[in-house]
């Protein structure tokens, strides 16, 4: 919008001129501009300078045939309204030139009809201002009487200024103002009149005519304020304009369509502009719809496409700027069921962030056309040359050559071959990306503001392009990585295919290898077969450098990825400077959430549930791929939380093993072949043998690709494995990673290894049943087989043999007479001498219960010991001893 002249932006203003007295004329022009609505002032300092108002008019022979006109609009018309055309004149004196020395009678007198010969023909209206210093100083009624007589005015268009005298100065100043007020209204009503009567009387045969008339009589309406009509006359000028587009002969095809596109887009700003500013925000987006739906098809000749959609998208952000600038809110008399009969808008079209978005997506096929249109033109313009010294003409939308020979300059037009050349030459010298990165940033910003992330995404890819487009390869690409996310995340396939088509290119250019095998592998793993492969110059611009989205193109960039790994030459040389920064081994990390998981997924599930140390138990490896062309896997290596327990596996047919891995101390298996075919799960099962007690968990599974490439997946448990959110809803048949469904359904990476059997013998003997109050005397023998003791506690529990429990809680602290069974002590064997120990010194040892330390065993040694229990009374129990 700021493209446009400021009087065509902001309302017409009316226009005054003020002769004489150059004193007083900013007292004047401030009083003036001040009010509302405000006036602009033509000062004048004396009369000499009267001349510029007078009509300049080009002789013309009148028995010659009336010319068609050149042209629709003149592009000063409005201008010179607002500053050298006035509505009225005010010729200013001072009372002692009127009414003192006859010779300044005179001259006063000479003034008036210079002035009166300089606006004669035009409907200007005259005003006589008479300044006085004070009040008092009354001029005659005859010198008053005779000044009106020769300005022809009427009585109260002859103002008397106070100047001296503070409150007269300021009552006068009104009068006066209210005078310019009126005979403007009434200049302009006239005026408007006049021009309404020719559209009336239809006495002219040319549309341009037609139109024209429209929209001076709808500006003379701004002019008094008056918007219905205003409103009215632009919509008819429209109306006759479209008419036009397929019936003007006047000009060659193509500038036409350049002039009346020009003269629509300044009646539509018009029209816009009063419904916004009169509250009517629905009507004015109907209206935008109405004037985008009549030319958005009216694109001209493919040459010259490009000046379409510049147009078309000046169009959108000229209209996203009027609704920001209005600061307009959805009526609350509008249906909230938007996109419905009842409210065919939608929500979005009452933000500006909509119309800047489509704006920059219009200035977007303006930069693809100027490509096709570069290459198309190549030609013609060697032949012909670009014209010079071309200029816009006088009249909207038209433009001409200036031809100068000698001292004679004269104006020609330009065929459309040369206006043409003239026009691509002029679009190649600006660099649009950087336009419209800024239209996509504000889009952007205001869509963030309002919550809407995918529109802000969207936003976000076109800036990205832009990048690229200008070679901003850094900013390209991380804007890039950013939209892949959101395209992931709501499973957009195909503009994840174009997004990460870019993402090559730009890892390319940034000569970044391992970022462009990461991006290549998951763009030939995307679910997409559509299209014939073919495609033309136009649409090969549109999508990218990701190409058509087909099965042969996705093969092409697995080829692609391998032939980089084996540092093959590429026959159009795109990838040859990855051959100093690609590393001799790249590697690659997939976990659960990468979006590589569709290049390479690993299921691991071992056959058991439990397992004790050092037996041999089954685990099933199973891998999936994506990727249209089969996978040969060299090696693949498998790797547990137990090292011990890691193992390789070698495809039999590769002739070694890669140098740089480090198999030592892992077991390595020959395989007849690991070749990974798209969307098979690829079964192998291995027998290893358990480790140390505790959890064994597989961590990952390394598959060696072209021995130059190692992609680690993170092992997945075939109960717990998730879908591929990609390719969860593509019509394929579905598949188990094992042939054993319920380990398919059940199996897990992760197996529990059981403690081993205690190599510790522990021996009770009893000698026979016990007599009441007979000291009973119980041996305990512990020995060491294979297990060594230390810091053990050998525990013993007196339970009633009927059940109940404990005879007698720790807690307990009763006599000893009134139980049955009492644990009094327990004696040790040290040295082949026995030592008996009291039962108060034994180590926690109660009525039924007791603790003993147990000292250090080494394999092979024992230890022995004697319980001593005694019967109160007969009581059948039971004795337990635990180590």
């Amino acid at each position: 919008m700021e493209d446009y002249p400021e009087e065509l932006r902001t309302p017409p203003v009316s226009l005054v001129s003020i002769v004489g007295c150059p004193e007083l004329h900013p007292s004047i022009s401030t009083a003036l501009s001040s009010q509302q609505p405000p006036m602009n002032t033509l000062a004048l300092p004396d009369f000499a300078k009267a001349s510029i108002l007078a009509r300049s008019v080009k002789p013309r022979d009148p028995l010659a045939p009336p010319q068609p006109p050149a042209g629709i609009l003149k592009k000063d018309w409005l201008l010179k309204h607002r500053t050298r055309v006035p509505a009225a004149v005010a010729a200013l004196f001072r009372a002692d030139q009127v009414s003192g020395d006859p010779a300044q009678w005179l001259q006063a007198c000479s003034d008036l009809e210079n002035l009166k010969s300089a606006i004669q023909g035009k409907n200007t209206k005259s005003v006589v201002v008479l300044v006085q210093a004070q009040a008092n100083d009354e001029l005659s009624e005859d010198v008053i009487v005779a000044l009106r007589k020769r300005a022809e005015i009427d009585s109260k268009h002859l103002v008397v200024l106070v100047e001296h005298d503070e409150a007269e100065w300021n009552r006068s100043l009104n009068k006066l103002k209210n005078v310019f007020v009126e005979l403007c209204a009434a200049f302009y009503k006239e005026e408007g009149r006049r021009i309404k009567a020719r559209i009336e009387k239809k006495n002219f045969a040319s549309v341009e005519l037609s139109i024209r008339y429209c929209f001076k009589v709808a500006i003379y309406a701004e002019f008094r304020r008056d918007w219905p009509e205003a409103l009215k006359f632009y919509e008819e000028g429209v109306r006759v304009l479209r008419e036009m587009i397929g019936t003007s002969t006047r000009l060659p095809p193509t500038q036409r369509l350049v002039e009346i596109k020009a003269v629509a887009e300044q009646f539509h700003f018009k029209i816009s502009t009063l419904l916004l500013h009169a509250g009517k925000v629905v009507e004015a987006i109907t209206w935008f719809r109405k004037h985008i739906k009549s030319y958005e098809r009216v694109v001209g000749t493919p040459e010259v496409a490009f000046l379409h959609w510049e147009w078309f998208s000046r169009q959108f952000l000229v209209f996203g700027e009027l609704i920001e600038t209005t600061s307009t809110t959805i009526p609350d008399t509008l249906s909230p069921r938007f996109g419905t009969a009842d409210n065919t808008l939608t929500e979005w079209e009452f933000q500006p962030a909509y119309y800047y978005q489509l704006a920059a997506t219009y200035l977007r096929e303006k930069r693809y056309a100027i490509e096709c249109s570069s290459s198309m033109a190549n030609l013609t313009t060697e032949v012909n040359g670009v014209p010079e010294s071309v200029m816009p003409s006088v009249y909207v939308g038209q433009y001409v050559r200036l031809f100068e020979q000698g001292d004679t300059v004269s104006l020609l037009p330009l065929s459309d071959t040369e206006y043409t050349s003239y026009a691509l030459s002029e679009a190649e010298r600006f660099q649009d990306s950087y336009e419209i990165i800024a239209l996509f940033r504000k889009a952007y910003e205001s869509f963030q503001s309002l919550g809407a992330t995918r529109m802000a995404s969207a936003c976000s890819s076109g800036m990205a392009i832009e990048y690229y487009a200008a070679a901003d390869f850094s900013n390209a690409k991380q804007l890039f990585d950013s939209v892949a996310g959101l395209y992931r995340q709501e499973g957009w396939t195909s503009l994840l295919w174009e997004n990460l088509g870019y993402l090559r290119e730009c890892s390319m250019k940034l000569n970044s290898p391992k970022d462009f095998i990461s991006y290549s592998l998951e763009m030939a793993a995307l679910p997409l077969f559509s299209g014939s492969g073919e495609e033309n110059r136009e649409n090969k611009i549109k999508s990218g450098p990701a190409g058509s989205p087909t099965i042969s193109r996705r093969e092409n960039i697995q080829q692609e990825v391998i032939n980089v790994l084996e540092r093959k030459q590429s026959s159009e040389g795109t990838y040859d400077g990855f051959n100093n920064a690609i590393e001799e081994v790249t590697h690659l990390d997939i976990d659960q959430i990468s979006p590589l998981r569709m290049v390479l997924t690993a299921s691991v599930a071992f056959h058991d549930q439990s397992v004790k140390p050092g037996s041999p138990l089954l685990v099933s490896v199973s891998l999936l791929s994506h990727l249209p062309s089969p996978v040969v896997v060299d090696q693949l290596e498998v790797q547990f939380n137990q090292s011990d327990c890691n193992f390789v596996m070698h495809s039999a047919q590769e002739d070694s093993l890669p140098s740089y891995s480090n198999l030592h101390g892992q077991v390595i298996q020959d395989t007849s072949s690991l070749t990974l075919f798209t969307n098979r799960w690829m079964r192998l099962t291995h027998e290893v043998k358990s480790g140390k007690s505790g959890k064994l968990e597989c961590l990952s599974v390394k598959a060696t690709i072209s021995k130059h490439l190692v992609i680690c997946c993170h092992a997945e448990s075939p109960a717990s494995m998730e879908d591929f959110p990609l390719w969860k809803f593509e019509n394929q048949v579905e598949t188990l990673p094992t042939k054993d469904t319920t380990l398919a359904f059940s199996g897990q990476k992760l197996i529990q290894v059981d403690e081993p059997d205690a190599q510790v013998d522990l021996v009770l003997n009893s000698a026979g049943p016990a007599l009441v109050g007979e000291l009973f005397t119980l041996p305990v023998i512990i020995e060491s087989k294979g297990h060594a003791v230390h810091s053990g506690e050998l525990k013993i529990n007196l339970i009633d043999a009927r059940g109940g429990g404990l005879l007698l809680s720790p807690r307990e602290a009763e006599d000893s007479e009134s139980h049955h069974v009492e644990l009094l002590g327990v004696s040790t064997v040290s040295e082949d001498k026995e030592s008996k120990e009291e039962a108060d010194s034994i180590r926690k040892i109660q009525y039924s219960f007791g603790v003993v330390s147990v000292p250090t065993l080494s394999v092979g040694d024992s230890w022995s010991c004697k319980l001593e229990i005694k019967w109160h009374r007969a009581k059948s129990v039971m004795l337990y001893v635990s180590l």
